[in-house]
């Protein structure tokens, strides 16, 4: 039986129910590398975007994706050499959709249980010709899970709005979690948001190695904007511990704590360590 989507369903949905458009079908690709899929005619390529979660409904289970690519095809290689003149709107109509089109590619990440209603690791992938389409809060949700006591939101998917992010919290402190990406695409805007959830729903007991001063106190934006730290957001919950308290007192900070080495608890050995950082030079004695 083939679990495709009703195009009455996307107009008069079921109770409970919430169905988007299909954007594709699936016409290649692999468990490792990821899934090819040839949109429709009337999906605009400059309309899919990166980043956007997608569900694909197989002949016996459902997918949960992300797109990760956006291409371009045909079934002409002459066209890239020699491409036709577009200029009559009935010629670009001919071509679009047919002879040129345009195509995604989708890293398959999770598995829906029809029965169970929740997400299972993905071990292979869904036929041919499977329908694919834009992923709905409830799909989301199935993920991820609601907001409740232990789900915390976090924001939006990109592109995806009035969609949101539940973590579970209570998972994410049971194994190692690290927060990736590059320079500016907001990695302790979203440890700040995590750690404040962790604080707020009392899941865990945080102690945070603040290097750059981006979590005790107030930071200031590359715009501009001034942005509470934990301690002004938990007030009685944070304690700020420091080293300098100079240089706290001069960014207006009010350390809770000041930590103090008496040089007798610094031995041979840390200094060692210190030693390639450093760029120090020891001279040994004879």
């Amino acid at each position: 039986m083939t679990n495709s989507i009703d195009e009455l369903d996307i107009f008069f949905p079921r109770p409970g129910q919430s169905i988007t458009r299909k954007m594709g079908v699936v016409v290649g690709g692999s468990l490792s590398k990821g899934l090819d899929i040839k949109l429709e005619s009337n999906t605009h390529v400059e309309d899919v975007a990166v980043g956007r979660y997608v569900v694909i409904e197989g002949e016996q289970n459902r997918f949960f994706g992300m797109i990760t690519d956006v291409l371009l095809d045909n079934i002409n290689p002459m066209i890239q050499s020699i491409p036709p003149d577009v200029s009559d709107p009935f010629l670009q109509e001919i071509y679009q959709g047919f002879i040129v089109f345009g195509k995604m590619h989708v890293s398959p990440m999770l598995i829906i249980d029809r029965l169970a209603e929740k997400p299972l690791p993905v071990k292979t992938v869904p036929i041919h010709f499977s329908n694919v389409r834009l992923a709905t809060e409830e799909d989301v949700n199935l993920v991820f899970g609601p907001e409740d006591e232990t789900h915390f939101y976090v924001g939006e998917p990109l592109d995806m709005e009035n969609v949101p992010i539940n973590l579970d919290l209570q998972r994410i402190t049971e194994r190692s979690v690290g927060v990736f990406g590059k320079s500016g695409t907001g990695k302790s805007f979203l440890t700040r948001i995590l750690l404040s959830g962790m604080i707020h729903k009392d899941v865990a007991v945080c102690l945070i190695f603040d290097m750059h001063n981006d979590y005790g106190w107030e930071i200031q934006t590359e715009r501009g904007h001034r942005v509470k730290g934990l301690k002004q957001l938990f007030s009685s919950k944070v304690s700020i511990f420091t080293l300098d308290e100079a240089s706290s007192l001069r960014r207006d900070v009010r350390p809770d704590h000041i930590v103090t080495m008496s040089w007798k608890d610094i031995t041979p050995e840390d200094m060692e360590i210190r030693q390639c950082q450093d760029n120090l030079r020891f001279h040994q004695s004879q």
